[in-house]
Protein backbone atom coordinates (compact mmCIF):
# COMPACT_ATOMS: atom_id res chain seq x y z
CA UNK A 1 0.00 0.00 0.00
CA UNK A 2 1.50 3.41 -0.90
CA UNK A 3 2.69 5.41 2.08
CA UNK A 4 0.50 8.36 1.09
CA UNK A 5 -2.66 6.30 0.44
CA UNK A 6 -5.64 8.02 2.11
CA UNK A 7 -6.91 6.26 5.19
CA UNK A 8 -10.62 5.54 4.95
CA UNK A 9 -12.57 6.33 8.11
CA UNK A 10 -16.24 6.15 8.93
CA UNK A 11 -16.48 9.94 8.57
CA UNK A 12 -15.37 10.04 4.92
CA UNK A 13 -17.01 6.79 3.74
CA UNK A 14 -20.52 8.17 2.94
CA UNK A 15 -19.35 10.52 0.19
CA UNK A 16 -17.21 7.78 -1.34
CA UNK A 17 -20.13 5.34 -1.31
CA UNK A 18 -22.68 7.74 -2.76
CA UNK A 19 -22.41 6.34 -6.33
CA UNK A 20 -23.12 2.73 -5.26
CA UNK A 21 -25.91 3.63 -2.85
CA UNK A 22 -28.17 4.62 -5.76
CA UNK A 23 -28.37 1.26 -7.57
CA UNK A 24 -29.96 0.70 -10.94
CA UNK A 25 -32.04 -2.50 -11.12
CA UNK A 26 -29.85 -4.01 -13.85
CA UNK A 27 -26.55 -2.17 -13.43
CA UNK A 28 -23.80 -3.45 -11.15
CA UNK A 29 -21.91 -0.56 -9.61
CA UNK A 30 -18.72 -0.89 -7.60
CA UNK A 31 -16.19 1.18 -5.74
CA UNK A 32 -12.81 0.08 -4.40
CA UNK A 33 -11.31 1.70 -1.30
CA UNK A 34 -7.71 1.38 -0.16
CA UNK A 35 -6.19 1.41 3.31
CA UNK A 36 -9.42 0.50 5.10
CA UNK A 37 -8.98 -0.76 8.65
CA UNK A 38 -10.60 -3.98 9.82
CA UNK A 39 -12.79 -2.07 12.29
CA UNK A 40 -14.08 0.27 9.58
CA UNK A 41 -14.87 -2.71 7.33
CA UNK A 42 -16.76 -4.51 10.12
CA UNK A 43 -18.73 -1.38 11.02
CA UNK A 44 -19.71 -0.87 7.39
CA UNK A 45 -20.56 -4.52 6.88
CA UNK A 46 -22.68 -4.78 10.01
CA UNK A 47 -24.58 -1.56 9.35
CA UNK A 48 -28.17 -2.56 8.45
CA UNK A 49 -28.27 0.27 5.91
CA UNK A 50 -25.67 -1.59 3.83
CA UNK A 51 -27.44 -4.94 3.85
CA UNK A 52 -28.07 -4.87 0.10
CA UNK A 53 -24.39 -4.35 -0.77
CA UNK A 54 -21.70 -6.98 -1.33
CA UNK A 55 -18.38 -6.26 0.35
CA UNK A 56 -15.05 -7.97 -0.28
CA UNK A 57 -12.26 -7.07 2.13
CA UNK A 58 -8.73 -8.40 1.63
CA UNK A 59 -5.74 -6.94 3.45
CA UNK A 60 -7.06 -3.40 3.70
CA UNK A 61 -8.63 -3.21 0.23
CA UNK A 62 -12.42 -3.04 0.29
CA UNK A 63 -14.60 -3.48 -2.80
CA UNK A 64 -18.25 -2.56 -2.37
CA UNK A 65 -20.74 -3.41 -5.09
CA UNK A 66 -24.44 -3.45 -5.80
CA UNK A 67 -26.25 -6.49 -7.19
CA UNK A 68 -28.24 -6.09 -10.39
CA UNK A 69 -31.20 -8.08 -11.67
CA UNK A 70 -29.16 -9.91 -14.31
CA UNK A 71 -26.60 -10.93 -11.69
CA UNK A 72 -29.35 -12.32 -9.45
CA UNK A 73 -30.95 -14.24 -12.33
CA UNK A 74 -27.76 -16.20 -12.98
CA UNK A 75 -27.10 -16.76 -9.28
CA UNK A 76 -30.61 -18.02 -8.57
CA UNK A 77 -30.73 -20.26 -11.63
CA UNK A 78 -27.56 -22.00 -10.47
CA UNK A 79 -28.95 -22.26 -6.95
CA UNK A 80 -32.25 -23.77 -8.13
CA UNK A 81 -30.48 -26.40 -10.24
CA UNK A 82 -28.25 -27.34 -7.30
CA UNK A 83 -31.22 -27.75 -4.97
CA UNK A 84 -33.16 -29.84 -7.53
CA UNK A 85 -30.13 -32.12 -7.89
CA UNK A 86 -29.68 -32.51 -4.14
CA UNK A 87 -33.36 -33.32 -3.62
CA UNK A 88 -33.37 -35.88 -6.44
CA UNK A 89 -30.17 -37.53 -5.21
CA UNK A 90 -31.03 -37.42 -1.49
CA UNK A 91 -28.03 -35.23 -0.70
CA UNK A 92 -28.21 -33.34 2.57
CA UNK A 93 -27.19 -29.75 1.91
CA UNK A 94 -27.52 -26.56 3.89
CA UNK A 95 -27.71 -23.46 1.71
CA UNK A 96 -26.07 -20.43 3.32
CA UNK A 97 -26.75 -17.93 0.54
CA UNK A 98 -24.63 -14.78 0.69
CA UNK A 99 -23.80 -15.13 4.37
CA UNK A 100 -20.76 -13.03 5.31
CA UNK A 101 -17.58 -15.09 5.73
CA UNK A 102 -14.78 -13.31 7.54
CA UNK A 103 -11.76 -13.93 9.73
CA UNK A 104 -9.97 -11.09 11.50
CA UNK A 105 -6.80 -13.19 11.83
CA UNK A 106 -6.73 -13.49 8.03
CA UNK A 107 -7.69 -9.85 7.41
CA UNK A 108 -10.31 -11.13 5.00
CA UNK A 109 -14.08 -11.03 4.59
CA UNK A 110 -16.54 -11.51 1.73
CA UNK A 111 -19.94 -12.73 0.59
CA UNK A 112 -20.45 -15.38 -2.04
CA UNK A 113 -23.43 -15.09 -4.37
CA UNK A 114 -24.53 -18.49 -3.08
CA UNK A 115 -22.83 -20.89 -0.68
CA UNK A 116 -23.47 -24.39 0.63
CA UNK A 117 -22.51 -26.78 3.39
CA UNK A 118 -22.44 -30.23 1.82
CA UNK A 119 -19.72 -32.50 3.19
CA UNK A 120 -19.79 -30.44 6.40
CA UNK A 121 -23.60 -30.29 6.62
CA UNK A 122 -23.77 -32.71 9.58
CA UNK A 123 -21.35 -30.49 11.52
CA UNK A 124 -23.51 -27.37 11.11
CA UNK A 125 -26.92 -29.02 11.34
CA UNK A 126 -28.91 -27.22 14.00
CA UNK A 127 -26.42 -24.37 14.35
CA UNK A 128 -27.75 -20.83 13.92
CA UNK A 129 -24.45 -19.57 12.42
CA UNK A 130 -24.95 -16.11 13.88
CA UNK A 131 -21.29 -15.45 14.67
CA UNK A 132 -19.93 -14.70 11.21
CA UNK A 133 -16.38 -14.34 12.54
CA UNK A 134 -16.28 -17.93 13.78
CA UNK A 135 -18.91 -19.85 11.81
CA UNK A 136 -17.64 -22.86 9.82
CA UNK A 137 -16.71 -22.15 6.20
CA UNK A 138 -19.02 -23.57 3.47
CA UNK A 139 -17.80 -26.31 1.13
CA UNK A 140 -19.00 -24.65 -2.08
CA UNK A 141 -19.37 -21.04 -3.21
CA UNK A 142 -20.96 -19.63 -6.37
CA UNK A 143 -19.39 -16.50 -7.84
CA UNK A 144 -21.12 -14.53 -10.62
CA UNK A 145 -18.39 -12.16 -11.78
CA UNK A 146 -18.85 -8.71 -13.23
CA UNK A 147 -16.03 -6.41 -12.13
CA UNK A 148 -12.49 -6.45 -13.47
CA UNK A 149 -11.15 -7.13 -9.98
CA UNK A 150 -13.44 -10.08 -9.35
CA UNK A 151 -10.58 -12.53 -9.91
CA UNK A 152 -8.90 -11.12 -6.81
CA UNK A 153 -11.79 -12.45 -4.80
CA UNK A 154 -10.50 -15.98 -5.37
CA UNK A 155 -7.55 -15.11 -3.14
CA UNK A 156 -10.07 -14.31 -0.41
CA UNK A 157 -11.88 -17.60 -0.89
CA UNK A 158 -8.56 -19.44 -0.76
CA UNK A 159 -7.50 -17.63 2.40
CA UNK A 160 -10.80 -18.53 4.07
CA UNK A 161 -10.49 -22.15 2.94
CA UNK A 162 -13.53 -22.52 0.68
CA UNK A 163 -12.82 -25.89 -0.94
CA UNK A 164 -14.62 -25.29 -4.24
CA UNK A 165 -15.89 -22.32 -6.24
CA UNK A 166 -18.13 -22.29 -9.31
CA UNK A 167 -17.35 -19.19 -11.39
CA UNK A 168 -19.73 -17.76 -13.97
CA UNK A 169 -18.16 -15.09 -16.16
CA UNK A 170 -18.41 -14.13 -19.83
CA UNK A 171 -21.19 -16.68 -20.36
CA UNK A 172 -18.96 -19.51 -19.11
CA UNK A 173 -19.32 -21.64 -15.98
CA UNK A 174 -16.11 -23.17 -14.61
CA UNK A 175 -15.28 -25.16 -11.48
CA UNK A 176 -12.13 -24.51 -9.47
CA UNK A 177 -10.91 -26.57 -6.55
CA UNK A 178 -8.52 -25.51 -3.79
CA UNK A 179 -5.26 -27.44 -4.02
CA UNK A 180 -2.14 -26.53 -2.01
CA UNK A 181 -3.51 -23.07 -1.33
CA UNK A 182 -4.42 -22.24 -4.94
CA UNK A 183 -7.46 -22.88 -7.12
CA UNK A 184 -7.11 -25.27 -10.03
CA UNK A 185 -9.74 -25.62 -12.74
CA UNK A 186 -11.51 -28.98 -12.89
CA UNK A 187 -13.84 -30.65 -15.35
CA UNK A 188 -16.21 -31.83 -12.61
CA UNK A 189 -17.37 -30.95 -9.12
CA UNK A 190 -16.10 -32.82 -6.08
CA UNK A 191 -18.43 -30.97 -3.72
CA UNK A 192 -21.40 -32.30 -5.72
CA UNK A 193 -20.15 -35.48 -7.32
CA UNK A 194 -21.67 -36.35 -10.70
CA UNK A 195 -23.55 -33.06 -10.90
CA UNK A 196 -24.44 -32.54 -14.61
CA UNK A 197 -22.54 -29.32 -15.20
CA UNK A 198 -23.10 -29.45 -18.96
CA UNK A 199 -26.87 -29.48 -18.48
CA UNK A 200 -26.61 -26.43 -16.24
CA UNK A 201 -24.38 -24.67 -18.78
CA UNK A 202 -26.89 -25.41 -21.55
CA UNK A 203 -29.76 -24.07 -19.46
CA UNK A 204 -27.87 -20.87 -18.67
CA UNK A 205 -27.16 -20.37 -22.37
CA UNK A 206 -30.88 -20.80 -23.20
CA UNK A 207 -32.22 -18.32 -20.62
CA UNK A 208 -33.04 -15.75 -23.32
CA UNK A 209 -35.11 -18.22 -25.34
CA UNK A 210 -36.94 -19.94 -22.46
CA UNK A 211 -38.05 -18.86 -19.02
CA UNK A 212 -36.01 -19.86 -15.98
CA UNK A 213 -38.94 -21.93 -14.70
CA UNK A 214 -39.26 -23.83 -17.99
CA UNK A 215 -35.56 -24.66 -17.93
CA UNK A 216 -35.81 -25.79 -14.31
CA UNK A 217 -38.82 -28.00 -15.08
CA UNK A 218 -36.93 -29.62 -17.95
CA UNK A 219 -33.98 -30.28 -15.65
CA UNK A 220 -36.29 -31.78 -13.02
CA UNK A 221 -37.96 -34.04 -15.56
CA UNK A 222 -34.57 -35.26 -16.75
CA UNK A 223 -33.59 -36.20 -13.19
CA UNK A 224 -36.64 -38.39 -12.76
Amino acid sequence: MPADAPTQTISNIPEVLAPVCQPDADLVQAVTLSDVSWNVYVELRDNPANRGLRMTYINGVLEIMTIGGFHELISLMIHDFIMEWCIAKNIDVRPSGSMTLRRKALNCGLEADQSYYIQSEPAVRGLELRDVDHSPIPDLAIEVEHTLGAGRKLAGYASLGVAEVWRWRAETLTVVRLQSGEYQEQSHSEALKDFPLDRLRTALSQRQQQSAMTLLRQFRQGLH
